[in-house]
């Protein structure tokens, strides 16, 4: 063994000896779950069956026909950009990007159908994931039910995942999610409901009445850039369920790629991004970071950075690596990082490594 290798060996024997304890991913746990968000992106679902953006990609790119290809190759040559297919780069996020500028460069009808197949292959990746592996995500639920110990609680979530696992795995828990709609077969988007708060009213004496909060879990559940089960139809937007909307609807699903802060200032998403500055830093004050990339500048700079900035919110990031784009904020006393190379605690870094990062393995936190 080479010296380098060695040295190597020693400094990852150390970096595994401090675990990281789900009082400092969340340091109000042990006192109440209430006032709790989570913030969940693409490797959350990973381990339920959903691709990660390199294989969806590749996924992508296999499904073009001969023609389809050769324009996508001729936009990447315009912009003088190298792909390499067995890494998956550039993502799907990138290609989208460039053929949305080719596009708007030369007017050229091929290169928006190119966009529009794009969406069509993305929406068919996700919807041939028939039977996820729901496992991970009820216990998730179940262990938050548990810490609800029987009283009011309301629980955020952010996501920017198109999936139906949180939805699927709440009810199979038992537990009430909340994401913006309202209806039976045919479900309306009604944000309001985000601000509701469900129990009885009782009689009391001289006919005055008493509202009761009800004695349960409640999550509220915001989906950033929408959801395989949203459609749309003329200025109202829908819920049913993603087998159930034909083929020619308007699927409400902000396309995968960097520039998407246009996107967001239209409904619903404008109506969730108002909401989510709302209640983060107020309603919600302890965020906990799993699978989420925070590569989402709209995002990072809208919502979450302003309240860590502010002191207004305590962020905990699970990843495999530290994102670059929290670099201005780690080094804060509210911020805790939990990656396989090191940790940062109330913003120090220190010895240790984390495979928190893993959804399954943030479940057992719990």
């Amino acid at each position: 063994m080479g010296s380098s290798t060695l040295q190597s060996a020693i400094n990852t024997s150390e970096l595994t000896s401090t675990p990281l304890v789900l009082d400092s991913v969340l340091p109000n746990i042990s006192q109440a779950l209430d006032g709790t968000g989570f913030i969940f992106g693409a490797g959350a679902s990973y381990e339920a069956g959903y691709p990660m953006m390199p294989k969806l990609t590749q996924e992508i790119i296999a499904a073009l026909d001969s023609t389809e290809q050769t324009t996508l190759y001729e936009v990447l040559d315009a912009a003088k950009i190298t792909s390499d297919s067995d890494k998956g780069t550039p993502n799907i996020e990138e290609l989208a990007d460039a053929v949305i500028a080719h596009h708007t460069n030369t007017n050229e009808p091929r290169f928006k159908a190119l966009e529009t197949k794009f969406r069509q292959l993305i929406l068919q990746a996700l919807l041939s994931v028939e039977s996820p592996d729901l496992t991970n995500h009820v216990r998730f639920f179940e262990k938050l039910k548990a810490r609800a110990y029987g009283q009011p609680c309301t629980v955020w979530i952010w996501t920017t995942n198109y999936d139906l696992l949180l939805e699927k795995a709440a009810s199979i828990a038992g537990v009430q999610v909340e994401n913006g709609f309202t209806g039976t077969t045919e479900r309306y988007f009604t944000p309001n409901t985000f601000q509701r708060v469900s129990g009885t009213l009782e009689s009391r004496t001289f006919g005055r009445q008493t509202f009761n909060q009800d004695n349960k879990l409640v999550v509220k559940l915001i989906k950033l850039h929408g959801s395989i089960s949203w459609c749309k139809e003329g200025d109202k937007i829908y819920e049913r369920h993603p087998h159930a909307i034909c083929s020619d609807a308007e699927r409400v699903m902000i396309m995968p790629r960097r520039r998407k802060v246009m996107d967001t200032l239209i409904s619903p998403y404008d109506s969730l991004f108002s909401l989510s500055t709302r209640v983060l830093g107020n309603q919600c004050k302890y965020l906990a970071g799993c699978g989420f990339s925070f590569s989402d500048d709209h995002i990072n700079e809208n919502l979450f950075f302003p309240v860590v900035n502010g002191a207004k919110c305590h962020l905990s990031v699970l990843s495999d690596y530290e994102p670059a784009a929290v670099s201005g904020i780690m080094s804060l006393p509210n911020y805790t990082g939990g990656y396989e190379s090191h940790l940062r605690i109330k913003g120090q870094e220190t010895k240790g490594a984390t495979d928190l990062w893993q959804f399954s393995k943030f479940v057992e936190l719990f």
